[in-house]
């Protein structure tokens, strides 16, 4: 009975501790982006977390404000508040826009569509990635991991699905050496930038669409170096709900996983000072959408080098609140992005209802400003 006192300063000084290691997590994610992970890893790592950590400073913060502790409210607070500006990005507190009267719009799709296999519904009947596509109504359908829209790729999907794809996107672009794919209405060419000096793969490539009424829209469709792991370090994050189960995984992460990750941010890194380099050398004021599978997060290294100062985050500019894209072992991050310049304007973005891939698509609209 004399232990019962104590039980609440314990509980205090435990959730104290917490909530520093917690707000100090919160400002190291919020700016690992600012570190290049060719030199430091760990930050870009937890960079993958910050929404999250984000969503764990707030509710400890209230957490201290209903408890009346000024100062641990006040540090909660002062966080969120030095996290403002990759809140902006990963966090946004924006809401979707309507064109205004006259304006020309158009909805395009993103999406790595993982050769339209079905890892929900192996055992599905038909073809539910290419139904998706038939019915989304989209003008411009922009894929990763697409090869050439062979049998082997399209399986399940009857002759009558794939005449209707093709009815309603008469116009595809896109190497057959590559997995970089786009489906549109109108007319649409490579036009010659691509980076292909990857160990052999496409990590991007770029395509002009000419709509109706003389419109022309570039389109930078990308798919960035991913993280490499096997099914079994996929697992890692799974296990750890156990203390030998979290031994373990901090054993692994430290060793291959680590290193993994390491290689797969440095060879992003350049990725991203290659497609820089090719949308530098686009006309500025040209309408010019960059989308596609980052496998980085808003406010990451790759992710800022590839915005740079004028390129706008269409995700960020439209919704409140974060998202993720990547579905699978519990890796629940917002990897795909859809980045815009030039004579455009963002009217929504939004993730698509459809999980037979290990990512989501984007489906965003758009109107041309002039």
């Amino acid at each position: 009975m004399f232990t019962i006192p104590l039980v609440n300063p314990l509980l205090r000084m435990a959730l104290r501790i917490i909530s520093i290691v917690v707000f100090i997590l919160t400002l190291i994610s919020a700016y690992g982006g600012k570190c290049n992970p060719e030199y430091l890893t760990i930050p870009a790592v937890l960079c993958l977390g910050f929404p999250y950590f984000v969503i764990l400073t707030a509710l400890l913060s209230l957490a201290w404000i209903l408890m009346h502790r000024l100062f641990f409210s006040l540090l909660g607070v002062l966080t969120l508040l030095a996290c403002a500006a990759p809140m902006s990005v990963a966090v946004p507190f924006k809401f979707s826009k309507t064109a205004s009267p006259g304006e020309q719009t158009f909805k395009i799709i993103s999406w790595n569509v993982l050769h339209t296999d079905d890892v929900r519904k192996p055992d599905a009947p038909t073809n539910r990635a290419v139904e998706y596509m038939v019915n989304s109504g989209a003008d411009v359908i922009c894929l990763a991991e697409m090869n050439n829209f062979s049998p082997a790729e399209l399986k399940k999907a009857s002759p009558a699905l794939i005449d209707s794809l093709i009815r309603k996107y008469p116009f595809r672009a896109g190497l057959s050496s590559t997995d970089i794919k786009i489906l549109s209405k109108y007319p649409v060419d490579r036009s010659g930038l691509s980076l292909v000096n990857d160990g052999g793969h496409h990590r991007f490539d770029f395509f002009k669409v000419n709509f109706p009424n003389g419109k022309i829209l570039n389109v930078g469709m990308v798919h960035l170096y991913s993280y490499d792991l096997s099914e079994e370090e996929r697992q890692v994050v799974k296990e750890m709900k156990s203390v030998n189960g979290a031994k373990s995984s901090v054993k692994e992460l430290k060793g291959t996983i680590l290193s993994k990750l390491r290689n797969a941010f440095r060879r992003r890194a350049e990725n991203a000072r290659d497609l820089r380099a090719a949308i530098d050398s686009i006309r500025p004021n040209a309408p010019l959408i960059i989308c596609g599978d980052f496998n980085d997060v808003p406010a990451s290294w790759a992710y800022n080098i590839i915005k740079g100062e004028d390129m706008r985050d269409a995700y960020a500019e439209t919704n409140f609140g974060p998202t993720f894209t990547y579905n699978l072992h519990a890796f629940y991050f917002h990897i795909d992005q859809m980045l815009y310049r030039g004579n455009l304007e963002a009217l929504s973005l939004k993730v698509g209802k459809i999980n037979t891939s290990d990512h989501y698509p984007l489906v965003g609209e758009f109107a041309f400003t002039k």
